[in-house]
């Protein structure tokens, strides 16, 4: 009888347990979350760089600019997408939707078969001509287009053109 209680014990344990776990302690931050907490100290930080904790895109995520710019003084036109320093791949990677046509409601899609951690650069300037002045210079101090490649940025971002403040999303690797 108490091997029967104490069995009975342990597989409680181990069902409840991870559950419990997983709603005290979550996970990596979603991209989302992160992507949003930066664009708002951004947009009055003209030409800074800053970069999301590390995040973690489960297969089938999505991300829209129209999602990123809720409650901010932005619109989706002043979002600019790139899959970074992920070639873009629509069926084992990364996918971005609108951009390389500079589309007005630009959408990252993941579409890996296991979780794939990143981190997230996002760079805001008061045009589009100064954003693109930024990405060169950051260009130039590391030495290499590697951080901007995949969805060409410059493309993705002429979404921005003539409307004033402009943000870069990128993706980096971990």
């Amino acid at each position: 009888m108490i091997v029967a209680i104490v069995i009975f014990a342990i597989v409680i344990f181990g069902i409840y347990v991870p559950m419990i776990m997983s709603v005290a302690f979550p996970g990596s931050p979603h991209p989302s979350s992160e992507i949003k907490s930066l664009l708002t100290d951004l947009i009055g930080s003209p030409g800074a760089l800053k970069f999301t904790p590390e995040v973690v895109f489960k297969p089938g995520d999505v991300f829209a600019a129209s999602a990123l710019v809720e409650r901010l003084p932005i619109s989706q036109d002043q979002i600019c997408m790139s899959t970074g320093q992920f070639v873009e791949d629509s069926v084992n990677g990364f996918e971005c939707i609108g951009c390389e046509t500079a589309s007005d409601n630009q959408r990252l899609i993941y579409h890996g078969s296991s979780n794939q951690a990143t981190r997230i650069a996002v760079v805001c300037n008061v045009n589009l001509e100064e954003l693109n002045n930024d990405i060169e210079a950051y260009k130039l101090e590391n030495g290499s287009d590697s951080d901007w490649e995949g969805t060409s940025i410059k493309d993705a971002c002429k979404v921005c053109e003539g409307l004033g403040k402009c943000c870069a999303v990128v993706l980096k690797r971990s």
